[in-house]
């Protein structure tokens, strides 16, 4: 059996009680310094906004995608105990969100797929060096697979 597709103001619904519980997290979190737990807690607002009031323009589930991924890369790139409460309330709440790891996917794969994972991986690939979660080895390959990635949507554009 086939899962009923959502409808865009159930997955704009999914999303804000997705952004509802990382401000728990954000507010209880022993990790997280003032300004970060403060930028945190506004970049969701905003992103709780543009999901239940968007332009008719964007009241699409494409754009809806948009702001899911946007809100849930630093859940799916950092760790720690904050993340892990994270998922683990997603989970008992029943929100169905993957949580994946942009870096391996690629690696694993040879290639970024689609614009997500090139902006996931180029706002991001100095840190994660940076952090250890990636050698540099891992950075070179990944630099191919983004120079590679620009060179398709190139070819698309012509």
């Amino acid at each position: 059996m086939t899962a009923k597709r959502q409808t865009y103001q159930e997955r704009a619904e999914r999303l804000a009680k997705t952004i509802d519980i990382a401000e728990k997290i954000i507010v209880d979190s022993k990790s997280l310094d003032e300004k970060t737990s403060t930028h945190f807690l506004k970049w969701g607002r905003e992103i709780r906004h543009m999901a239940l009031n968007p332009k008719p323009q964007f009241k699409k589930v494409a754009s809806l995608k948009y702001l899911e991924n946007d809100f849930l890369i630093y859940w799916n790139e950092a760790d720690g105990e904050d993340i892990e409460n994270f998922w683990t309330e997603l989970y008992k709440n029943g929100i169905d969100f993957e949580r994946k790891d942009t870096f391996q996917a690629v690696l694993k794969r040879k290639r970024i797929k689609d614009i997500h994972e090139y902006d996931s991986v180029i706002d991001n690939i100095v840190a994660a060096e940076q952090i250890g979660r990636i050698d540099k080895n891992q950075v070179k390959e990944l630099n191919q697979f983004i120079a590679e990635f620009e060179q398709r949507q190139k070819e698309k554009k012509k």
